[in-house]
């Protein structure tokens, strides 16, 4: 039963997040995009979340965009290693829930 709890908690929260994405990009004309790298290195543990920009869809860049416990987004390049090591964190506590 507490599995079943943890999985509806994780797909509420995913909700949530697909919510506050999708109210952010409500036409074309106001989706926002990485333009730029951010030159800080965040720790694992502050992030909640993220999402990948691509540049073949709508954006200019490749990016990962990282939402931390503040609720601010942050732009990192999927190629640096400290952005792989905190994609592969946060996929494996989603994982755990």
């Amino acid at each position: 039963m507490m599995r079943n709890e943890k999985g509806l908690l994780l797909a509420a929260l995913m909700a949530v997040l697909l919510l506050h994405l999708c109210s952010k990009s409500e036409a074309a004309s106001n989706f926002d995009c990485c333009l730029r790298y951010t030159e800080r290195v965040l720790r694992p543990g502050r992030l909640v979340g993220f999402i990948q920009q691509l540049a073949s869809e709508a954006c200019d860049i490749n990016a990962v965009i990282f939402y931390t416990e503040d609720k601010l987004a942050v732009c990192a390049n999927p190629k640096q290693p400290w952005v792989k090591r905190a994609v592969r964190f946060i996929s494996q506590k989603v994982k755990r829930m």
